[in-house]
């Protein structure tokens, strides 16, 4: 695969529309390097804020949750705008794909700011809840900056979700590494220069936001895309606009939303098993699940544009053959990375633990690290699956599977917390995620392909699908 160079809006859209490996094929490298600038800039500021101890390195692990609530809308209403846009591209209605993106645009900002003020109200008690009261300062200096610029990172988020839904993925990609970029170069500067610490780390993510943010808005503004959105016409609440994109962005923002509260709760286990530090000592190999994931996540997300535009032309063939096409490239890539990360896991996790109080970790990471290499090629399995199942508007069913399985990992954990399966609670914990997050990336394709059977000989049209 070789990265095709950024052409014009209508280009882009005869790609989608066009053979659908092909059309993987154009946004695959794009979407590659987009998420590989993101985990370096998470690395990066892991890096820096390791430098400030244990305390601030334990804080960031123990606000993942909560920034991931944060940013739900942002991850549920890009896709619903990247589905609902390719698919009306696919039946041939510009104008009706151009009200669904100012519409996301507009649900945005009105979750964004909602989203914020219940973040401030509970984040105090839910610090208290997971008995960490010796970092909540730390914890609240890095979230309060992201609370007050979350608009500009939840809108950033749905225009590359309205870019990927017209075949902009390199477009997308731009935005994504200006985002990066210029987070990377503000954290020293935030951290030390200034003197800010953990808020620094912060205060850079969301800045980065907002430049960012006005590099996509210029190319809307010079009409430089398909999407041409009209200030009368289009900027304004629309039911039925709003409503297309909430039945696919509503149900991936309450998975998001379910995915932050199960990390919140599966905290306290932590805490319960092995004490503040413990986590720490899950997320952090995890910066290298997530890392060598990103192949797979990029097959994945092409997936979503492709197999939704298949779905506008009515053409179930080729929504399988991308899904088919993806899922057998990343797992195979997949496979590979276990590889790669069992054999380096020490030099690897020695990155992380620079600093003399972390050191003593280190054996107890690359423990951790190389059992989770397990999961890999099960997570690229979820990815495409959960991206089939979102191509053909189904996104309730990721959403009630997440709940129930999430359900039934927390149990577990607690389980495993409070001694009762037998083994040292937290390497218990570490057993069932594996377990966990195995068969769920089995499970949900089995789901995915059945739904697709059933979707292909179902005689109704695609959009007035209900399930």
């Amino acid at each position: 695969m070789r990265l095709r160079p950024i052409g014009s809006g209508h280009s882009d859209l005869q790609i989608l529309l066009g053979e659908p490996k092909a059309a993987v094929r154009s946004m695959f490298v794009p979407f590659l390097i987009a998420f590989a600038i993101v985990e370096v800039n998470q690395f990066v500021d892991t890096f820096w804020i390791s430098g400030l101890g244990v305390s601030a390195a334990s804080a960031i692990s123990t606000v993942v949750p909560f920034y991931a609530m944060l940013m739900s809308a942002g991850v549920g209403i890009s896709v619903g705008a990247t589905t609902t846009i390719a698919f009306r591209l696919g039946k041939g209605d510009a104008e009706g794909a151009s009200g669904l993106a100012a519409n996301s645009f507009y649900v945005a900002v009105i979750l964004s700011v909602v989203g914020s003020v219940l973040l401030a109200l509970i984040l105090d008690p839910a610090l208290t809840l997971m008995g960490v009261d010796d970092i909540r300062g730390e914890c609240w200096g890095y979230m309060l900056p992201m609370m007050v610029l979350s608009p500009a990172m939840i809108l950033l988020s749905v225009m590359g979700g309205t870019l990927r839904g017209e075949g902009a993925a390199g477009r997308s990609t731009v935005l994504q590494i200006s985002a990066a970029v210029f987070n990377i170069v503000l954290d020293p500067i935030m951290i030390y220069t200034f003197g800010l610490g953990i808020a620094g780390a912060g205060l850079a993510t969301g800045v980065a936001a907002v430049i960012s943010l006005s590099i996509g808005a210029s190319w809307y503004a010079r009409k430089k895309m398909v999407l041409v959105m009209k200030k009368g016409r289009d900027f304004h609440p629309d039911r039925a606009l709003m409503s297309e994109v909430f039945f696919v962005g509503g149900p991936k923002t309450a998975n998001e939303m379910i995915a932050g509260v199960m990390m919140f709760i599966q905290r306290i286990f932590f805490v319960v098993a092995g004490g503040v530090p413990a986590v720490m000592m899950y997320n952090y190999p995890w910066r290298f699940i997530s890392l060598f994931s990103l192949p797979s996540k990029a097959f994945e997300n092409s997936l979503v544009p492709v197999g939704s535009a298949a779905n506008g032309q009515g053409d179930a063939g080729k929504m399988w053959v991308a899904y088919t096409y993806c899922m057998k490239y990343s797992v195979a890539v997949a496979l590979v990375a276990a590889v790669v990360i069992y054999a380096f896991a020490e030099p690897l996790m020695s990155i992380m633990t620079y600093e003399s109080s972390m050191h003593e970790m280190l054996p107890k990471l690359v423990w951790i690290l190389q059992l989770s290499v397990v999961m890999l090629p099960f997570i690229a399995l979820r990815g495409v699956g959960n991206s089939l199942l979102q191509s053909m508007k189904k996104a309730r069913i990721p959403m009630y599977f997440d709940l129930i399985w999430g359900s039934v990992r927390m149990v577990l954990y607690a389980l495993s917390a409070y001694g009762f399966l037998g083994v040292d609670p937290f390497d218990g914990i570490i057993y069932t995620m594996v377990i966990v997050y195995s068969l769920s990336g089995v499970l949900i394709n089995i789901l995915a392909v059945w739904q697709f059977r059933e979707f292909k000989r179902s005689e109704k049209r695609p959009e007035t699908d209900v399930s």
